[in-house]
């Protein structure tokens, strides 16, 4: 009764740090929320998503070719809640509480021994506090769904143990992961051979004369589930996908070598062999997986991508470094299945974001955040395992220690989050596309033409979100670029919107137009509105040109 109690407290808790305030903080929206949320609208409203293909199992957006599923899990929130920035990101928060409930139960199964009865109570509360898990748990993140997915398939895997006929949910989980996120389609697979490798002697109850048939049509189905995937992959599209984002899309690792061969006196076989593509990407590869365990990308600045973090925050926080160090030599006695697996998920966790060019990189790592707090909830077991034995008065003051410092992380974390979050990095979540939509309702129809900056990325979606603008015309009016290196593509035209960069000599001689420009300069003497961050600075300028 106590821990149903204390688990209760827990959730509690998870759920107010994820739904308190969510539709203002992250302060803006940005442009693949706001990609998620028109979308499902779209489909809504005309059957077809904004390039006019009818409900879509790859979404092509900004080129980017997005998996549909948290499209489709969206969608019934836009639909009770029109289209807002509350039915992009309910869906998310809720899947994040979800998931500190399913690793509550997924501890329970990987550490069933008595000396281990705190560890699925402690994963549950690290990760429901986490500050990793809660940045997108906050925000219309398809990677937090699939991450959710991956936590329940690796569960069902391990309850099938019990009876085969969980292995239809693990099936259908683990494709759903697939169908979510691009990450997973590496990582899923991966957990998959590293469950039957750890797990390989109880494999046996599901080869049982009376389990084989289900077994065998459990498997079955999850095939023919994947096999879109599959299809999808091995396309133009998949393959576009893949080649703008991996870390071959780098040609740093190539000028490089070719760097150091131009060094030595002639391009020989012996310069060749040391200096050669080859070698520079696998060392590339091996520092960008090495990356994402860092000290100061998980305990003090965290990612690069201002998106992904909180200012002055790591993706766990930072008294926690001895705690990890603790659950990481708890973890390596392998004196359980549970610990052998965690760490291997700790080990497979960052592998996709490692493909990418950038690195370390806290969206496709996510999922890394599970095995982090089973590995962080050994310690704490640990610490509170040797505590109890010592004098009273020392394991109260150990104890209290314990609790404070988890108490002030938390709170200082909140701090930077509410406080300091919107006005440091305003851009990183696109703030002021709300401003600019209000302003256009009111003032917009007096104008023939109207450019937007394109300094911030994908104006165009912001723009139709907000404005809800009919799907049915974006359909018709929208003029997507060419694409870029990167093989993405942006809106430049819908309507009378043009999205481009303000050149203002120029522009300011166009008829009737209006002109919104981000950093471009511009004459400030015919600014007739401003769009300011929570700093106080101006982020847009408006100027007409009646």
């Amino acid at each position: 009764m106590k821990n149903k109690i204390l688990l209760l407290l827990v959730l509690v808790l998870a759920t107010f740090l994820r739904l308190y305030q969510v539709t203002n903080f992250p302060a803006g929206l940005n442009s693949d929320e706001a990609a998620i949320g028109y979308n499902a609208w779209s489909l809504i409203q005309t059957g077809k998503d904004e390039h006019g293909v009818s409900w879509p199992l790859v979404f092509r957006s900004f080129d980017d070719y997005k998996p549909p599923l948290y499209f489709y899990l969206v969608l019934p929130f836009v639909k009770l809640f029109g289209l807002s920035v509350l039915s992009v990101r309910l869906p998310s928060a809720i899947i994040g509480v979800l998931s500190v409930y399913l690793l509550y139960l997924l501890a329970q199964k990987l550490f069933s021994q008595k000396q281990y009865a705190l560890v699925p109570l402690l994963s549950a509360f690290t990760l429901a506090i986490s500050p990793w898990h809660l940045q997108f748990s906050r925000g219309g993140w398809e990677v937090n769904a699939a991450t959710f997915f991956i936590l329940l398939s690796v569960y069902l895997f391990i309850k099938s143990f019990d009876h085969p006929k969980y292995l239809f949910g693990f099936g259908l989980s683990a494709v759903a992961s697939l169908y979510t996120y691009h990450s997973a389609r590496l990582i899923t697979p991966l957990l998959f051979v590293a469950l039957i490798f750890t797990y390989f002697s109880d494999l046996k109850v599901f080869f049982q004369k009376k389990q084989l048939k289900i077994s065998l049509m459990a498997i079955t189905f999850s095939v023919i589930l994947a096999l879109p995937i599959a299809s999808q992959m091995l396309s133009k599209s998949g393959q576009s996908r893949f080649a703008g984002v991996s870390v071959f899309a780098d040609q740093g690792p190539v000028w490089q070598a070719t760097n150091y061969r131009l060094e030595h006196q002639s391009d020989s076989l012996f310069a060749k062999t040391f200096h050669n593509r080859y070698f520079s990407y696998g060392l590339r590869l091996v520092q960008n997986y090495l990356s994402h365990y860092s000290l100061d990308f998980l305990f003090l600045d965290g990612d690069t991508i201002a998106r992904s973090k909180t200012p002055e925050t790591g993706q766990a926080y930072l008294f926690l470094v001895p705690i990890v160090f603790i659950g990481l030599l708890s973890a390596l006695k392998l004196d359980s299945m549970g610990k052998r697996f965690t760490l291997l998920w700790f080990m497979i966790a960052p592998l996709a974001a490692a493909l990418t060019y950038q690195s370390p990189h806290a969206l496709r790592s996510e999922n890394m955040v599970i095995p982090l707090s089973l590995i962080t909830a050994l310690g704490l077991n640990s610490i509170v395992a040797s505590a109890v034995k010592l004098p009273r008065l020392l394991a109260v003051v150990v104890l209290g220690l314990l609790v404070f410092f988890q108490g002030y992380g938390l709170a200082r974390y909140l701090h930077m989050y509410y406080v300091h979050y919107p006005k440091e990095l305003p851009y990183a979540w696109q703030y002021g596309f709300s401003e600019i939509a209000d302003y256009l309702r009111t003032n917009g129809s007096t104008y023939d033409h109207i450019v937007i900056s394109d300094r911030y990325d994908q104006p165009y979606i912001l723009i139709a979100f907000f404005l809800q603008y009919d799907p049915a015309k974006l359909q018709q009016e929208l003029v997507m670029s060419s694409p870029d290196n990167y093989g993405f593509s942006t809106g430049r035209r819908l309507g009378k919107f043009e999205f481009r960069s303000i050149k203002y000599d120029q522009d300011k001689l166009l008829p009737n137009t209006l002109l919104v420009s981000a950093d471009e300069v511009v004459d400030d003497s015919k600014v007739v509105y401003q769009v300011k961050s929570p700093l106080g600075d101006s982020l847009f300028k408006f100027i007409s040109t009646k």
